[in-house]
């Protein structure tokens, strides 16, 4: 054998061996990956409700029934009310900022409605319809006169819909984002819409926390501003198990009764003072939006306030600048009677 054909098949060996060697490792990644999502889809992965509980429901928490409803709540202050409704895919906690700003002359009302967060209906959802009987459940039992209600993205359009049920109730509505129909698709990253194929597709009960860090910094105005304390409630709190299918019972039931009509004529029946704060760089419900509400709460005085920098989630993103002028504006109200606890 030549001194060139002796090269050459050493070159095709050595060939040969990086291709099993490459191969090889392709092998370990895909049965890593396989072993990895076949823990997740398990539940291996998921903190339990348990867990979540004694993190979560710290300081001024309690729960309370609300006929079968385990209600997770945080009542805090004197004063007149103020009821906060959080939005989709978070909890009470989204209000941290704000309570600790009206508190101190206001008795503050939040909590988690179900399928959010540590509250449990052992019914399936009938969406935002269900979470309006729920709430007339709850203020009926807490004994509460007239309120506030400050709200957030679907927890507005619920607000919205008690609100128009319930005017002799409803003091005042002081809302961000407001959805009054369907919003339209959200773009986000390549990265974030791989994991969420993922999810749909493959793992539909689990999320891993690198999510939440990446969603959510989208989410903001200024992704600098998202805190890791903010990322980790929202992996635990969404990641209950059984969390992700109730969530989808609830989108689905209001695919089938708000979103074919919209909040409209609820919003054109509010005659209350209406407060929209909007993040003018939410990438789910556009800035536009704004201008809608100002037309469909046709009878109702509004004030509206522009955040330029901000996005979704104002009341987490700028919690100071924004709990300052949302207080502004409710102690400029017309008086209302204090209440007790």
């Amino acid at each position: 054998m030549s001194v060139r054909d002796r090269a050459e098949s050493s070159s095709a060996k050595g060939s040969r061996r990086v291709g099993r060697i490459v191969g090889g490792v392709v092998a370990a990644v895909a049965l890593v990956a396989a072993g990895t999502l076949g823990t997740m889809r398990l539940g291996w992965w998921n903190p339990s409700y348990e867990a979540v509980a004694v993190e979560q429901a710290t300081g001024p928490s309690k729960f309370e029934m609300v006929g079968d409803v385990k209600l997770h709540v945080r009542d805090e202050g004197q004063g007149p009310v103020i009821l906060m409704l959080h939005s989709s895919m978070s909890n009470l906690r989204i209000w941290d900022g704000w309570a600790d700003q009206l508190k101190g002359s206001y008795r503050v009302i939040r909590f988690d409605w179900p399928p959010y967060g540590l509250s449990v209906d052992p019914r399936p959802s009938q969406g935002m319809p269900s979470v309006v009987e729920l709430i007339e459940r709850f203020v009926k039992q807490k004994g509460l006169g007239k309120f506030v209600i400050v709200a957030s993205s679907s927890g507005a359009t619920i607000a919205t819909m008690y609100t128009a049920r319930h005017p002799e109730q409803v003091r005042a509505l002081a809302v961000s984002t407001l959805p009054l129909k369907a919003p339209p698709p959200t773009e986000t990253s390549a990265l974030v819409s791989s994991v969420l194929w993922v999810h749909t597709n493959l793992v539909p009960n689990y999320m891993p926390e690198f999510f939440y860090r990446h969603s959510l910094a989208e989410l903001y105005g200024r992704p600098e501003r998202l805190k890791p304390e903010t990322v980790h409630w929202y992996y635990m709190t969404n990641n209950i198990p059984g969390g992700f299918a109730r969530v989808k019972t609830y989108y689905e039931a209001n695919t089938k009764a708000v979103w074919k009509s919209g909040a409209g004529d609820a919003a054109a029946a509010v005659k209350v003072p209406v407060l929209l704060q909007w993040g003018d760089r939410d990438i789910v419900i556009p800035k536009d939006r704004a201008d809608d509400a100002r037309v469909m709460f046709a009878n109702a005085p509004m004030k509206i306030i522009h955040y330029p920098d901000v996005g979704h989630y104002p009341m987490i993103e700028l919690p100071e600048q924004t709990g300052r002028d949302l207080k502004a504006w409710i102690d400029a109200l017309p008086a209302a009677p204090a209440t007790g606890k």
